[in-house]
């Protein structure tokens, strides 16, 4: 049986990248003040392009826990499918309201018990909504992590988020596609639109009686064999097993789709990905992404984003993106010794953003980055750092940076083989770990306390307990077991998890380039370094060129590729929530991982709060000539258990 949703508490680094809103349990947070009057909603049911009249409208109010949401009111369609029903003046400001639909007649056709259509109100308590097989979808893939039976429960600010997350795809007043779904980055750029719009025709199919929808809920069923009742459910759980079965799925698309475009050949799973570029002209090599306690996603650039590749110069922004807002806006941020970031970002527990400077730059541009600084800007994107950023200790070419459970920021310099501790944030105080590290390149720790830290260039791992002396046995494996390493990440067990590149050589001198390999038939590995130093590497799951790694709150493995458009899907060490039951089995298909072709040559990857898994568009496959650094964020809806907040205790003096 599939365990239950977990949302795992934990020191490790990685996991403090998407610093977040903890379980109620961790931290107690005051309900927002109930409106001080009951409000009007009214709406519209359609399927299948008809009005559904006679159907039953339930308003519902998610509860604290996924499958406990109470019914708040209950109504009947008119003959023209509208409704109308009252938000009592209790329910407070912060919850999450849905609605669900179930009878009725569409047309001349009764809507059969497996016909079951929703939406997300999220915070709209008054005017007009809509309900039909484009506002089901949407709401199903943001929420499917939140869902049992496809009853709505969980915790701020995840909950709250994926509740918001589809008014990106569907307008919840009008239930039309939105202008953002509809253009660029999306619409015709990517096969997201396409994909959903199939899976809303299967729903209008199974309105319609011109699919077989009881084929459609047996290929929905989920990799623990949960089978969902209606449509409604299968929204909600074909994001937590889309590789499941594609072909039977694709199967239900009626020839005459209610919507269009839809696909023309099955995906390598039915996942849902939208794309997030600012205006086009923001993100230009997002190298990695961090996440505030608010949901809202903090990425760095490698470089300022020019149509000249003669004027690429080191990239002097970071931004901030807010999915959850009306426009998706993306700010940026400048100042405090910005200089061409590359992998390191990562928020503190005061949620201040620290940033690595690699010095990334293009080959024509005629300023020198000097690869030495760390930047810190606070939670408002106030530069905190002077002007040349934080230059203490021997900062050089720094990639990965982690602020860890004490609050100690650890730096990973490629340059000068070694890693920086600030104690408690502090870069007058600085220590140096006691070890040479061969290219270090990214840092995790782990719930025992102790840090790791890839060496890319000698193909180990090194240990140190929280002062920064090193493990016994340190360091870790060697050319077989961790080919080429670059992200680390940890779970709730005390392991840490390597993506192993096995082709990529980080260059960290004057001068140097990146060697990318051209054949995209190269597959790396990852591996798992128990506590205790023992390695385990394992492959498959689409692995091709792996780079940026992430541990869900299932403390299954998520791995981002640098070749091929597709995200890896890896069992971890909890095998009760793991399909095969067995320790780095893979999730995603073999040959293709979960392949997209939004992607371009991803970097990092992280979880939020939501169960949205997010990649870094690094680099695009594009001639010599033009700007190849990448062009936005791609997130995955609801395909990864969620992540909660760690706690955080008091600094600890390396």
């Amino acid at each position: 049986m599939r365990a239950s949703r977990l949302l795992v508490i934990t020191a490790a680094a990685s996991v403090l990248v998407g610093s977040l809103m903890a379980p109620n349990a961790a931290v107690s947070q005051e309900r927002e003040a109930a409106p001080p009057s009951s409000q009007q909603l009214t709406g519209a049911v359609r399927a299948g392009g008809s009005p559904v009249r006679a159907a039953t409208v339930q308003l519902m109010l998610a509860g604290d826990a996924p499958g406990t949401a109470t019914m708040l009111q209950s109504a009947a369609t008119d003959a023209a499918g509208s409704f109308r029903m009252t938000v009592p003046a209790g329910v407070p400001a912060d919850a999450v309201l849905y609605a669900t639909v179930t009878g009725g007649i569409a047309g001349k056709r009764q809507l059969g018990p497996d016909v079951e259509l929703a939406a997300s109100f999220g915070d709209i308590r008054s005017g007009r909504v809509a309900i039909n097989e484009l506002t089901t979808v949407a709401a199903g893939y943001s929420l499917a992590q939140f869902a049992v039976s496809g009853s709505l429960g969980g915790t701020s600010p995840g909950l709250q988020n994926a509740a918001l997350m589809p008014r990106n795809m569907v307008d919840p007043r009008t239930g039309q596609l939105t202008k953002f779904f509809q253009g660029a980055p999306n619409g015709s750029s990517t096969e997201a639109l396409a994909t959903f719009n199939s899976l809303a025709s299967i729903v209008a199919g199974c309105a319609e009686k011109t699919n077989d929808c009881a084929a459609f809920l047996d290929a929905a069923t989920d990799a623990w064999g949960v089978r969902p009742a209606t449509t409604w459910q299968a929204m909600t759980l074909l994001p937590t097993n889309p590789s499941g079965h594609p072909l039977e799925v694709m199967a239900q698309v009626p020839r005459k789709p209610a919507y269009s475009p839809v696909r023309s050949e099955p995906p390598a799973g039915w996942y849902l990905a939208l794309k997030f570029w600012g205006n086009g002209r923001q993100y230009n090599g997002p190298g990695n992404l961090a996440f505030d306690s608010h949901g809202r996603v903090w990425a760095n650039a490698n470089a300022n984003w020019s149509n000249n590749p003669k004027k690429v110069c080191p990239g002097q922004d970071v931004f901030l993106l807010d999915p959850y807002a009306p426009g998706q806006p993306v700010t940026g941020y400048s100042g405090g010794g910005l200089d061409g970031s590359g992998f390191g970002i990562s928020l503190d527990a005061q949620e201040r953003v620290w940033v690595s400077n690699f010095g990334f730059t293009g080959e024509f541009c005629p300023i020198e980055p000097t690869s030495n600084s760390v930047s810190l800007f606070a939670p408002d994107g106030t530069a905190l750092s002077p002007d040349d950023g934080f230059l203490d200790g021997p900062i050089s070419w720094p990639q990965g940076i982690k602020s860890d459970a004490n609050g100690n920021i650890w730096i990973a310099n490629c340059g000068d083989d070694n890693v920086v501790i600030y104690p408690g944030g502090d870069p007058s105080g600085f220590a140096i770990a006691d070890a040479t590290i061969p290219s270090a390149f990214d840092v995790a720790q782990n719930t025992e306390g102790n840090v790791f830290v890839t060496a890319n260039a000698s193909s180990q791992v090194y240990g140190f307990d929280s002062t920064g002396q090193p493990l016994p046995n340190s360091p870790f494996g060697d050319a077989s077991l961790l080919p080429m390493p670059l992200g680390v990440a940890s779970d709730s067990f005390g392991n840490v998890w390597v993506s192993n590149s096995g082709v990529v050589e980080i260059p960290c001198e004057p001068g140097g380039e990146l060697e990318v390999p051209t054949d995209i038939r190269l597959h790396g590995s990852m591996a798992r370094v128990a506590a205790d130093g023992t390695i385990t590497r394992f492959g498959g799951a689409g692995m091709t060129v792996p780079w940026g790694i992430a541990v869900d709150g299932d403390d299954n493995i998520w791995v981002a590729n640098f070749f091929g458009e597709r995200l890896s899907h890896l069992c971890g060490a909890r095998v009760e929530t793991c399909p095969s039951g067995q320790i780095g089995a893979e999730i995603s298909p073999t040959q293709s991982g979960y392949a997209f072709n939004g992607l371009q040559r991803n970097t990092g990857v992280q979880i939020d709060a939501s169960g949205n898994v997010w990649l870094a568009n690094n680099w695009k496959t594009v001639p010599e000539a033009r700007n190849q650094y990448g062009d936005g964020l791609v997130v995955f809806l609801g395909a990864a258990a969620p992540i909660g907040m760690p706690l955080v205790s008091t600094p600890v003096q390396p």
